[in-house]
């Protein structure tokens, strides 16, 4: 009984990276092409210790609506608007400006903790992305 819950346990890890490593491939494929993306999330935790549910969600378009320390609305994947609300504790990293890219990740815990984190997320330029694909070779 014990190899099997530490067999589910290792298969339940590997899962995970595997999905981190596809949204991360994905994350890649939308900078270079200057699209839009929309990941949902839950990660659920059970077993020693208290049991935890995490929901996260990403979303990469461009700014529709921002009012600093209140709200974003970005504009993803399909045309549809994503609305994130701004507190004093949201994670801010370059410049946010309406029509402009922007990575918004949103994280919430079952104890409803919230991280809401705000990235200005600029398009690869073609040089950029040729030397990419140089040192990928």
């Amino acid at each position: 009984m014990k190899r099997w819950m530490a067999t589910m346990a290792i298969l339940a890890f590997i899962g995970t990276g595997i999905a981190a490593a596809q949204t991360r491939a994905a994350e890649a494929r939308t900078a270079q092409t200057g699209g839009s993306l929309h990941v949902e999330s839950t990660t659920k935790h059970e077993g020693p210790g208290p049991s935890a549910k995490v929901k996260s969600e990403t979303v990469i378009g461009t700014v529709k609506e921002y009012e600093s320390g209140k709200k974003i609305v970005v504009t993803g994947p399909k045309n549809k608007d994503y609305k994130f609300d701004l507190d004093d504790n949201v994670g801010m990293k370059g410049p946010v400006n309406v029509g402009e890219r922007v990575k918004v990740t949103y994280t919430k815990g079952e104890s409803g903790d919230k991280v809401t984190t705000v990235v200005s997320y600029p398009t690869a330029s073609r040089s950029s992305t040729k030397k990419m694909k140089k040192t990928a070779a």
